[in-house]
């Protein structure tokens, strides 16, 4: 059980403006964590706790986007009911392994996986992913891949979004935009249920996963308007780099 550190209201204000910018980004492109957890650590928020706090928050997001998604009738039931299951399995394993795991290795880990992701995203454009038939063999490699990222979802969690909308893409047919359309709900059904593990195991600061819910919601709710009107490589150019400079900065000073 760890104990709640309070803050200062400068530091609350600090992680619901990264996390406005986390989650306006985030609906569309993944990656909102990039953002979150490196402002966490720099906070001194334990690895571990910031983690589960952060998915908590990212809750905002999700709710928002599958709200905005459901009202339009974007969601494919035929995708959530196969692969939510799947994404839910990898969660709950993955609350249990951030328990288990070594606290100093989940930022280094984070760290890594944010410089991979974030250079990754400088120079592929997933709206240009090419859409091919896909087959039954491919759709079963997917749930697999969920299962896996559900538990990378729970203990390292930069770059889920990103990652599920390749995955989604390549195995599972949909377009980029149905890819960040259905991932909303998915993400849901998965982490809301490994969050309640974690809360109950005391896990959880609320008062770390309210601002970064509130933030992620609003940002969610903005991206609508704002990320669609903006061009795609401009964003991913200005993210990526500053993401860069974040986890480097994690890497070598804060471990």
């Amino acid at each position: 059980m760890f104990e709640i550190i309070y803050m200062g209201i400068q530091e609350y204000i600090l992680i619901f403006l990264v996390s406005t910018f986390a989650g306006t980004y985030a609906l569309m492109f993944g990656g909102g964590s990039f953002l979150t957890l490196p402002t966490l650590f720099l906070l001194g928020v334990d690895p571990k706790i910031a983690v589960a706090s952060n998915q908590l928050g990212a809750i905002g997001q999700m709710l928002t986007g599958s709200w905005i998604f459901i009202k339009n009738k974007k969601i494919n039931p035929e995708v959530i009911k196969w692969v939510a299951p799947s994404f839910l399995i990898g969660t709950l394993i993955g609350a249990n392994v951030l328990i288990q795991i070594d606290a100093a290795l989940i930022k280094k880990l984070v760290a890594g996986a944010i410089i991979i992701f974030a250079t990754l995203m400088l120079f592929r454009d997933p709206e240009k992913i090419p859409i091919k038939k896909i087959a039954t063999e491919k759709k079963f490699v997917g749930l697999l891949l969920t299962v896996l990222l559900g538990i990378y979802a729970m203990v390292i969690t930069a770059s889920t979004g990103t990652i599920f909308i390749f995955i989604l893409t390549y195995l599972f047919g949909l377009s980029f935009k149905r890819s960040i359309e259905n991932r909303q709900t998915i993400n849901i059904i998965g982490v809301s249920l490994a969050v309640l593990f974690l809360w109950i195991k005391g896990y959880v600061d609320v008062l770390v996963a309210i601002p970064i819910f509130l933030g992620r919601g609003f940002g969610a709710y903005l991206s609508a308007n704002l990320v669609l009107k903006t061009k795609g490589h401009v964003l991913r150019i200005v993210f990526g780099i500053a993401v860069i400079l974040l986890a480097i900065n994690v890497l070598i000073f804060q471990t």
